[in-house]
C-alpha cells in the first residue's frame, strides 16, 4: 500500500478512535457530557490556564461571539470563571474551576482505563507499537498545530 493510501486511512480511523473515548468517557468517569465545541474548549482551558477569550477563538478557529456563548454556558455549569487580567485590567483571562480540573483528571484516567483494557485484547506486538508510537504521535500533532493552526500573517 502506498504512503498516500496507508495515511488515508490512518486519519479516519484515528478520528473514531479519538470520537469513541470522548462519546463514552464522560459518562464513563461520572462527569456530565458537554458539546463537542465545549468539551474541546475546556480541554484548553485546563491546559492553559487563562487564556484569553481572543486567543481561544484564534485556536478553536471559532467566531468571537460563539466563544463568549460557551464561555457563558461553562460559567453557568461552574467549569470557568472570568478574571481580569492583572498585566492589563482591560483584557480577561478565563480559568477552569477546580470542579472542571478535576473532571479532566477523571475523564482522562478513564480514556486510560478504557484503553488498558482493550490492550489486553489487543495481539501483543500491536498493543506495543501503540505504546511506542506515543512520542511519534505527540510530534505529529505538534507539526500539524505549528504548519496548519498557526496565525496567518499577512504578505507585506
Amino acid at each position: 500500500m502506498s504512503r498516500h493510501a496507508t495515511l488515508r486511512e490512518f486519519t479516519p480511523t484515528l478520528r473514531e478512535t479519538t470520537r469513541t473515548l470522548l462519546r463514552v468517557g464522560a459518562p464513563r468517569a461520572g462527569v456530565d457530557p458537554l458539546p463537542a465545541s465545549e468539551a474541546d474548549m475546556m480541554r484548553v482551558i485546563v491546559r492553559e490556564p487563562g487564556v484569553s477569550p481572543g486567543r481561544l477563538a484564534a485556536e478553536m478557529h471559532m467566531k468571537p461571539s460563539n466563544v463568549s456563548t460557551a464561555l457563558r454556558h461553562l460559567a453557568e455549569q461552574g467549569l470557568i470563571s472570568r478574571e481580569s487580567d492583572p498585566v492589563d485590567r482591560r483584557a480577561t483571562r478565563v480559568l477552569p474551576t477546580p470542579r472542571a480540573v478535576e473532571n479532566a483528571r477523571r475523564i482522562e484516567d478513564t480514556w486510560a482505563y478504557m484503553l488498558d483494557e482493550v490492550l489486553d485484547d489487543l495481539d501483543a506486538d500491536h498493543a506495543q507499537a501503540l505504546l511506542q508510537a506515543l512520542p511519534a504521535l505527540r510530534a505529529l500533532e505538534a507539526a500539524l498545530r505549528t504548519r496548519h493552526c498557526a496565525p496567518q500573517t499577512a504578505s507585506t
